[in-house]
C-alpha cells in the first residue's frame, strides 16, 4: 500500500477539514481503508443472509394473504427496508465495477474506497438490526371487523350475534355502575370463545390482569380461588376460609392494573360475596363476567345480563365458509346451505363440519368436492334416522358425528382421553404425551421426544378442525361439553367403554363395571374405596383428587389389565400388596400423597412412567434398578427421602426425563471403593436424557468434568448448594458459591440457560468473569449476596443481549450496576435492549446505576423498576436516560436515605439527540402508571411541573414516611406561566402518609381538576392546610381516608363548605364500608 499517497490524499485533506471545524477523522478514515476488504465481504455475506430471510418473510406474507389475513404494517416496513438494502448492494457493486482500474481492484480511488468501506459497515449494522427485529415474528393479524379491533383469537369468527354481544359487554365494562355482567346462551353457542376474544380485546379500554376460570360442574369456591390466584401468578397458602377470602381480596385490590375475572360455564349460583372477590366500591377495580346456559343463574349473580342470539342464516354460512376456506364459487353455494341447515344454529357443529371438510379443498376439483359434500348431506339424513341423544340437539349431534368420522383412530383416541378429565380442567400436552406412550399409539416411535412431536401434530390438527379448543393463557386443550357427549357415545360403540364421572362428586359407582376399559373418577368425592371391585377389562383408572386414605389390600386383584394408574392428590400412605398384580402397568402416578412406602417388589418390565413427586417416601422402591424400560422418573419434592443407593440410576439406561430436585442432593463426586450414595457420574451416564431437574449440595461439582448428555438437554433445572426453587423457566441454573474456572458441562448449560441465579459468589468482579461464549438465551438473572463490583462491563452486553429481568439483592460491594466505558463499545451494542424489569435491593455502596456515557445506554423497553435500601444513591436517572424511558410503567423507591431526586437536575454532559435539534424532546415517564416512594428522607419534592405535565398515564401515587418532603409537585418561577389545571388527569389513587414536613401537594396557583381521582388517603400530614381542589374537582372521588380533625381544619377558597362537607361525608362512608368488609370476612351478613 502506498502510504505516501494515503497521507497526500486522505490525511492531509482530513487535517485541513479539521481546521475548518469538521472534526478529526484521520484515524477513522485509515481504519475504514484498512478494513475495506473485510467490510465489503461482510456486507455481501450479511446481505445474502438478509435476502434469504426476506424471501422467507415474503412466503409467509403470501400465505397469510391467501388466508385473507391482514399484513402488519411493521412487516411491510421491514420488507421495504430489506429491499432497499438489496438495491444499495447492487448500486455499490456497479460503482466498484465502474471504478476498477485496468489491472486490479486495488487501483480504485482511495477516497472512494474509504467511502465504500464506511457505507458497507453502516449497512452491516442496519442488516443486523433487521435480522434481530421482532416485527417479523408474526406477519399478520386475523381479518378485522370494523368495530371489533384486532382479532387475536384464532377460534373467533366475528358474526352478527357474537359481535352484538361482545359490543354490549365492552360498553358495560366501561360503566362504573355495573360490576358483574352475565352472558347467557345455550351450550355450543360460543360463550367460551367469545370470552377468549374479550380477554384479548379488553386492553383497548385499559390494561387488565385477566383470570378466565372454567367452573362447569364444580362450583367449589376453594378451587375457583386457587385458579384465580394461579392465573394471576400468586398463591393462597392459608387453609382457613376467612383468611383465604381476605388474601384473595387483598391481592386483587393491590394490583396496579384493573382485574377482569371470567367465571365461565356456571351451572348454579355462586355466592361471590364470600369468595374474596372485591366487594362494594372496591369492585370498581375488579369486573366479573359470569357465563351460563341458564338465564336464572345469570340474573341472580349479575347486575346486567347479555344474551347471545341464535345464529341467523347469513351468520351460519359466513362461519362455515370462513372455517372451511370455501372457494368463491356458486357450485359450492347449494351444498354449503344444505350442510349448514342440517347442522342447526349452534356454531359448535357448524365449525366442526367445516373443519372436517376444509382439508379436502386442496385435493379435489370443484365438481368432485360438491359430490363429496352431497354425500355428507346424505350421511346426515341417514344418521338422523337411527341416532338420538337427549342431552344435545339432534342437528348438533349429527354435525359432530361428521367431524368425528373424518378422524383417524389415534386422533379419536386423543379425544376419548380428553373425556376422562372434568369439564373444568383443560389438558396439557404433557398428559397427551403420557397417553401416547402408555397406550402405544405410535408403534414406530419409542422416545418421549418422538411421541411429543407426533402428539403436537395431532392435537393441533384437532384444534384446526375445531374439535378441540386451545387455552392460550395456559397452553392447554379443552373439549366442548356437547362434543364430549358424542365422543363418549362413539367410544362405547367402538368397544372402548369409558366411564367418566370426573368432578361430579358421586362417589364410587354402584353399577357393574366389568365392561369398562377406562374409568375416571377424578374429584368424585370418594372417601372410601370398595374392597375388590370387578374390572377385568380395565386399562385406565384415574382416582386423583379424592380424600380416601387407604386402598383395600385386594383392590387391584381383579384389575390385572391396568396399564395407566393415577392416585395423585389422595391421602394414601402406602400401596396395597395387590398392586403387584398389575404386571402390565406402564404408568404409575402418585403425586402429592402421604405415601411413605412404595413396596413394589415385582419387576415391572412394562413400566415407562413413575411419578412419586411430593410424597413422603423415605427410600426408593425395591428393585427399581430392574425397571430398565423407565423413560420418566419423577422423585422431586420428596423431602423425607433418606438417600439413593449407588448403581441404581445408572442402570435406568432408557431414562429420558429425570426429576429429582428438592429430594436428594448428596451426590458422590469422587469414585470410592464402597460408595454409600449415588454418584453424579451415574446421572451423567444417562445418554438418552433430555430433561434433568436436579439438586446438588456440593459446589465442587461445578469445577469437575463430567462427560454426559448435556448438549441434548432441552429442559433443565440445576441447583447447586442452594435452596431448590420451583420456577417457571424450563432452563434454569441456581448456583451458590460459584468460582472459576468452571467445568465444560457447566459452561455448556450456562449458554443455554434462561433463568440464572447466583448466590454468594465471592470471587467474581462482574459476570464477564464467567468464561462462557455468551448468555444469549438468558432472560432472567437474580444475584444475591455476591461480591460483585458491577454486573456487566460494556464488552459483555452483546453476550447477554436478550435479558429481560434483572434482580440484584444484598450485594454489599456493588458500586455501579451497568458500566458504559467510553470507546469500548459501539452504541448499538450498549445496554440490554430487552430489559423489562430491574430490581435493586440492599446495595449500601451503590453510587450510580448507570456509570459512563448515558447516551449509549438502552433502556427503552424498561417497564418496572424497584430500588430499595440503596443508601448512597442521590438520584436515579440523568435527563438523558429519563427521556428514553417511554415504556416505564412502575417505579418504586424505598429506604434510600440519601435519595434527593428521581431525575437529576444537573444537566448531563452528553445531550440527547432531540435536544440539539428543533424537535422538542418527548415527555419524561410518559407511560408511568404507578409511583411509590417510601422512607426516602432527603427528598423534598417528587417532580417538577414540567415532568408532571408528561405523566399522562399515572394512576397511583403513593408517598409514605419521607421526613423532609415539603411538596409533591414543585412549580418554579419559570414554570408558573405554563401552569394548567388538567395535569395528572388519569390519577385514580393518591396516598400521602407520615409526611410531617409536607406543606402542600402543589405549590402553584391553579386549582387542579383531578379528573380521574377515585381514592384519596392522607394520614399524619399535619402541615398540609390546603388542597388544590374546589367544588368541581375530582368528580369521580368515592373514597376518602383521613383524620376527621384534619379534614375539618382544612382551609378552602371562599370558605367552601361544600368541599369540606363532601370530603367529610366520603370519609365517613369509607369508614363504614371498611367495617362492613371486616364483618363480611367473618362470614356475617352486612345487615347484622
Amino acid at each position: 500500500m502506498c502510504w505516501a499517497w494515503i497521507l497526500a490524499n486522505i490525511v492531509t485533506p482530513v487535517a485541513s477539514r479539521t481546521v475548518d471545524g469538521l472534526g478529526n477523522r484521520v484515524e477513522e478514515q485509515i481504519g475504514y481503508l484498512l478494513d475495506y476488504d473485510d467490510n465489503l465481504e461482510g456486507f455481501r455475506t450479511r446481505a445474502g443472509q438478509l435476502e434469504a430471510r426476506k424471501n422467507d418473510v415474503l412466503g409467509q406474507v403470501d400465505k397469510a394473504r391467501d388466508n385473507n389475513e391482514k399484513i402488519k404494517e411493521a412487516v411491510l416496513l421491514w420488507l421495504a427496508k430489506a429491499i432497499q438494502i438489496e438495491i444499495d448492494k447492487e448500486m455499490m457493486e456497479e460503482k466498484i465495477e465502474k471504478n476498477k482500474g485496468p489491472c486490479h481492484t486495488w487501483q480504485l480511488d482511495w477516497r472512494f474506497r474509504c467511502q465504500l468501506s464506511e457505507l458497507a459497515k453502516d449497512k452491516i449494522t442496519k442488516i443486523d438490526e433487521l435480522m434481530a427485529s421482532r416485527d417479523i415474528h408474526s406477519v399478520s393479524d386475523l381479518t378485522q371487523s370494523a368495530d371489533l379491533g384486532d382479532l387475536a383469537t384464532p377460534d373467533y369468527v366475528p358474526l352478527e350475534s357474537s359481535s352484538k354481544a361482545l359490543n354490549s359487554i365492552m360498553k358495560l365494562l366501561k360503566d362504573d355502575k355495573v360490576n358483574i355482567i352475565g352472558l347467557q346462551g345455550p351450550g355450543g353457542i360460543g360463550k367460551s370463545t367469545l370470552m377468549e376474544q374479550l380477554a384479548k380485546q379488553i386492553d383497548t379500554i385499559a390494561p387488565h390482569d385477566k383470570a378466565h376460570v372454567i367452573v362447569a360442574e364444580s362450583s367449589d369456591l376453594r378451587r375457583i380461588q386457587d385458579k384465580i390466584a394461579e392465573l394471576l401468578k400468586f398463591k393462597i397458602e392459608e387453609e382457613d376460609e376467612l383468611q383465604r377470602r381476605a388474601t384473595l381480596a387483598k391481592r386483587l385490590r393491590e394490583r396496579t392494573k384493573k382485574v377482569l375475572i371470567i367465571l365461565d360455564d356456571v351451572r348454579e349460583k355462586i355466592n361471590l360475596a364470600v369468595s374474596g372477590i372485591p366487594y362494594g366500591e372496591e369492585r370498581k377495580r375488579c369486573k366479573v363476567i359470569v357465563t351460563s346456559r341458564r338465564l336464572d343463574v345469570c340474573s341472580k349473580m349479575s347486575d346486567v345480563t347479555v344474551q347471545i342470539e341464535e345464529l341467523g342464516e347469513e351468520d351460519r354460512l359466513k362461519l362455515f365458509k370462513q372455517i372451511a376456506r370455501l372457494p368463491d364459487s356458486e357450485a359450492f353455494e347449494g351444498a354449503a346451505k344444505v350442510i349448514v341447515k342440517a347442522c342447526g344454529s349452534l356454531p359448535n357443529a357448524i365449525a366442526i363440519v367445516a373443519g372436517a371438510l376444509r382439508g379436502k379443498l386442496a385435493n379435489e376439483s370443484n365438481e368432485s368436492l360438491v359430490n363429496i359434500w352431497n354425500d355428507a348431506v346424505e350421511e346426515v339424513i341417514r344418521e338422523s334416522r337411527d341416532i338420538k341423544i337427549e342431552e344435545i340437539p339432534k342437528e348438533e349431534f349429527l354435525g359432530i358425528t361428521i367431524g368425528y368420522n373424518e378422524l383417524k383412530m389415534v386422533a379419536k383416541g386423543c379425544l376419548q382421553f380428553c373425556c376422562l378429565f372434568p369439564a373444568y380442567r383443560s389438558v396439557p400436552i404433557e398428559d397427551f404425551v403420557m397417553h401416547g406412550l402408555v397406550d402405544r399409539l405410535f408403534r414406530d416411535v419409542d422416545s418421549m421426544g418422538g411421541v411429543l412431536n407426533k402428539m403436537q401434530s395431532i392435537v393441533e390438527d384437532l384444534r384446526n378442525r375445531k374439535i378441540l379448543s386451545y387455552r392460550e393463557g395456559e397452553g392447554t386443550y379443552r373439549i366442548h361439553d356437547n362434543t364430549r357427549i358424542v365422543v363418549k357415545y362413539f367410544a362405547t360403540k367402538e368397544g372402548n367403554n369409558l366411564k367418566s364421572e370426573a368432578g361430579l362428586k358421586k362417589g364410587w359407582p354402584q353399577e357393574d363395571l366389568k365392561e369398562y376399559k377406562k374409568i375416571s373418577l377424578m374429584d368424585s368425592g370418594i372417601n372410601k374405596l370398595p374392597d375388590e371391585p370387578m374390572c377385568p377389562q380395565l386399562l385406565t383408572l384415574f382416582l386423583q383428587h379424592n380424600a380416601f386414605d387407604k386402598i383395600p389390600p385386594g383392590f387391584f386383584e381383579h384389575m390385572r389389565e391396568i396399564n395407566f394408574l393415577d392416585l395423585s392428590y389422595t391421602n394414601i400412605s402406602t400401596l396395597p400388596g395387590s398392586i403387584e398384580c398389575l404386571v402390565k402397568l406402564r404408568s404409575l402416578r402418585a403425586e402429592n400423597t402421604h405415601l411413605e412406602k412404595a413396596p413394589l417388589k415385582k419387576e415391572f418390565k412394562e413400566l415407562v412412567i413413575l411419578i412419586l413427586r411430593g410424597s413422603s417416601i423415605r427410600e426408593l422402591p425395591k428393585g427399581l434398578e430392574r425397571w430398565i424400560n423407565l423413560k420418566l422418573l419423577d422423585l422431586s419434592n420428596n423431602i423425607f427421602l433418606q438417600g439413593i443407593p449407588p448403581n441404581i440410576i445408572s442402570k435406568l439406561c432408557q431414562l429420558e426425563e429425570l426429576y429429582i430436585g428438592n429430594s436428594f442432593g448428596n451426590w458422590e463426586l469422587e469414585e470410592t471403593p464402597n460408595p454409600k450414595s449415588a454418584a453424579f457420574k451415574e446421572v451423567a451416564s444417562l445418554s438418552r436424557l433430555t430433561v434433568l431437574y436436579i439438586h446438588i449440595n456440593s459446589t465442587e461439582v461445578l469445577s469437575k468434568q463430567f462427560d454426559g448428555p448435556w448438549g441434548n438437554l432441552k429442559r433443565f433445572r440445576v441447583q447447586v448448594n442452594d435452596d431448590y426453587w420451583e420456577i417457571a423457566s424450563t432452563r434454569s441454573m441456581h448456583l451458590k458459591n460459584i468460582s472459576t474456572p468452571l467445568a465444560d458441562w457447566v459452561k455448556l448449560l450456562l449458554e443455554k440457560t434462561e433463568d440464572l441465579t447466583l448466590t454468594r459468589s465471592r470471587d467474581l468482579e462482574d459476570i464477564g468473569a464467567i468464561e462462557v461464549q455468551g448468555l444469549t438465551a438468558l432472560m432472567t438473572m437474580h444475584l444475591r449476596a455476591c461480591s460483585l463490583q458491577r454486573i456487566f462491563r460494556s464488552s459483555f452486553y452483546a453476550r447477554a443481549r436478550n435479558a429481560e429481568e434483572l434482580n440484584v439483592e444484598y450485594c454489599y460491594s456493588m458500586k455501579e450496576v451497568f458500566c458504559l466505558e467510553e470507546n469500548e463499545i459501539e452504541e448499538e451494542q450498549a445496554g440490554l435492549r430487552k430489559l423489562r424489569e430491574l430490581i435493586l435491593e440492599g446495595l449500601p455502596k451503590l453510587l450510580t446505576i448507570w456509570k459512563g456515557n448515558h447516551s449509549k445506554a438502552h433502556v427503552e423497553n424498561l417497564e418496572i423498576m424497584r430500588v430499595k435500601e440503596c443508601g448512597k444513591l442521590k438520584n436515579i436517572f440523568s435527563k438523558t436516560l429519563a427521556l428514553k424511558l417511554g415504556k416505564l410503567e412502575q417505579l418504586s423507591f424505598q429506604k434510600c436515605d440519601r435519595l434527593e431526586e428521581i431525575v437529576s437536575s444537573d444537566e448531563p454532559e452528553e445531550k440527547p439527540e432531540a435536544a440539539v435539534s428543533n424537535i422538542p424532546p418527548p415527555p419524561i415517564f410518559q407511560n408511568l402508571q404507578k409511583l411509590i416512594i417510601s422512607k426516602c428522607h432527603k427528598m423534598k419534592s417528587v417532580f417538577s411541573l414540567t415532568i408532571v405535565k408528561g405523566l399522562k398515564e399515572l394512576k397511583e401515587l403513593n408517598i409514605v414516611g419521607c421526613n423532609e418532603m415539603e411538596r409533591i409537585i414543585s412549580v418554579s418561577d419559570e414554570e408558573r406561566k405554563e401552569e394548567r389545571a388538567d395535569i395528572l388527569i388519569q390519577l385514580e389513587n393518591l396516598i400521602l402518609e407520615d409526611l410531617t414536613e409536607l406543606k402542600t401537594i402543589y405549590n402553584g396557583k391553579e386549582i387542579l381538576e383531578w379528573a380521574g381521582l377515585e381514592r384519596l388517603q392522607v394520614r399524619n400530614c399535619p402541615n398540609v392546610k390546603r388542597l388544590p381542589m374546589d367544588a368541581s374537582s375530582a368528580p369521580k372521588l368515592v373514597e376518602v381516608r383521613a383524620e376527621t380533625q384534619w379534614l375539618e381544619a382544612l382551609e378552602w377558597e371562599d370558605d367552601d363548605d361544600y368541599c369540606k362537607g363532601r370530603l367529610l361525608s366520603l370519609a365517613q362512608k369509607s369508614a363504614l364500608q371498611k367495617i362492613e368488609w371486616e364483618y363480611l370476612l367473618r362470614g356475617l351478613k352486612a345487615e347484622t
